[in-house]
């Protein structure tokens, strides 16, 4: 039961890097055209580069300036359609692992279960019920549940402030996949390690 434990808990915590774990609530500063857009669209602006989509550079000025040669105002706001609609966006898994530490500074400490059961795992298999196997497990599962505490990410910068936030939506399957890896990952601290029958050799903790 260790070993299926520990396959599942490998087979979960793989498939939440790759499924929608944060979904935000819908907002126009979510919709990909409105960084480029959003002050581009007035009468007065034209530019001179314009990136439409791709990795080029943004140079715009307001009102003309004369001995310039800017880009066809027309197909600037042709590209820009839409750019004022609202639109949800959504972390996947592998993002709060890559980047989640980063909230530890503001008290949202959930990222940490992952290093934690790290731990606890390589610990219980060194040597099986360690105690400080279980308490490190249990504690990342704590931990983990704090993601119930997390109010949104920042749009632009670090800026916590309320006008600068993207509200958390809800929290997807990509989360509900990771606290159930957990859980496989406890499991296989809690576990004992079948013990040798007669006329059996022992064997390392599986």
């Amino acid at each position: 039961m260790r070993l299926i434990s520990l396959i599942a808990g490998l087979a979960l915590y793989a498939a939440a890097l790759v499924a929608p774990a944060i979904i935000y609530k819908s907002d126009v500063r979510s919709n990909p055209k409105y960084g480029v857009c959003a002050s581009i669209v007035k009468d007065n602006v034209n530019c001179e580069a314009f990136p439409f989509g791709g990795d080029g550079s943004l140079i715009c000025d307001e009102d003309a300036k004369p001995a310039k040669t800017y880009i066809d105002k027309a197909k600037i706001l042709d590209y820009c359609k839409g750019w004022d609609i609202p639109m949800a966006r959504s972390s996947y898994g592998y993002e709060p692992l890559l980047m989640g530490w980063v909230v530890i500074f503001d008290g949202t400490l959930a990222w940490l279960a992952n290093p934690l059961m790290l731990i606890a795992v390589l610990i219980s298999g060194l040597g099986a019920n360690r105690p400080a196997a279980k308490i490190l497990s249990v504690l990342a599962i704590v931990l983990g549940l704090q993601s119930y505490a997390f109010d949104g990410v920042p749009f632009t910068g670090g800026l916590s402030a309320a006008d600068n936030l993207n509200p958390l939506d809800r929290l997807g399957l990509g989360f509900y996949l990771w606290m159930a890896s957990l859980l496989a990952f406890a499991a296989y601290c809690f576990l004992k390690t079948p013990t040798p029958g007669p006329g059996q050799r022992a064997t390392a903790p599986a």
